[in-house]
This record gives structure tokens, sequence and C-alpha cells, in this order.
């Protein structure tokens, strides 16, 4: 009797196992296939509008420095990913203008000039812009984890140069 209740609890067992299995939903290999072609063609759209942030995210003071040096300029603060720099920058008070395309490529001469391995300067002089990057430049002398602040840090470059290709993650 023991054992044709082992034989009984065993077929039981084998039987939910085997419906269990039998029952779930396939998908079909096409419908694997679509959904894997939507999340690429999705990211391929997303790597069109935005690069990478690199995980080297540093404080540029020395750029910084220099980029202040020039003539207009007040002050700057560098923030460098990779191969790519963003310049805040203030202008001296007498200064009656905004950032013009003289600037911009003046500070980025400036920029490459002191870091040779930047390719590619990004330059504001927009306030919120200028105190959130000087904001950002603080906590990461203070050691606060990059990570940290790169989603902050994606998010204000997208807001300050919308049209030009960011390098995001």
């Amino acid at each position: 009797m023991l054992n044709f209740t082992k034989y009984v609890a065993g077929a039981a067992a084998a039987g939910v196992l085997f419906f269990s299995f039998g029952c779930a939903v396939q998908k079909r290999p096409e419908e694997t296939q679509d959904i894997r072609r939507n999340t690429t063609n999705m990211t391929n759209r997303m790597d069109r509008n935005y690069e990478r942030v690199g995980v080297n995210m540093r404080v540029a003071d020395d750029v910084a420095s220099s980029v202040a040096k020039l003539k207009t300029i007040d002050s700057a603060t560098v923030v460098v990913t990779d191969s790519t720099a963003y310049v805040g920058v203030l202008f001296e008070k007498d200064y009656k203008g905004g950032v013009t395309n003289r600037i911009k490529t003046k500070v980025s001469r400036q920029v490459r000039k002191a870091d040779p391995s930047v390719t590619r300067v990004f330059v504001s002089a927009n306030p919120d812009f200028v105190s959130r990057i000087g904001d950002m430049a603080r906590d990461i002398r203070n050691g606060r984890p990059i990570a940290g602040i790169r989603d902050s840090f994606m998010e204000l470059v997208r807001r300050t140069f919308p049209t030009a290709r960011q390098t995001l993650e």
C-alpha cells in the first residue's frame, strides 16, 4: 500500500509539471524578432539624438583658469566628460553682450590649447547653466560620487544645448 501511495504521489507531481510546462504561452519566433527589432530601432533613434556621456567626468580647474584669462571673461567653470568640455562663463561687468560665435571660438581654442584631449567644446553664459555647473563642479571637488551627479548633469546639458548632439548615457 505504501508503494502504491508513492506511485500516485509521483504520478501527480509529474502530471503537474507536464501540464504547467505544456500550458505555458509560447511566443512565435517572429513575435520575438519584432520585439527585438523595435527595441533596437528605439535604441538607434535615441543614439542618433544623443551620444554617450562618458564615465570619465572631471572638473578642469586649470582649463577654467586659462579660459578666465581671455578678454571679456571674468570667470569660467569647465567640466569635461571623456573628450567633451562644457564651459560656463561669466563676463566682466563692463561687457554688454552675450556669447557670440567669436567668443565661442576663442573659448574653444583656449580649452583645446589647455587640454589637448578635448575635441568638442560647448560654451554657455546662461545664468542657470553657469550656477548649476558651478554647483556640480563643487560637488565633484568635494568627493561626491559622479554617479549621483551624472543624471542631473545630462538633463542640464540637454536643456542648455538642445540642438547639439549631446553626450548622454
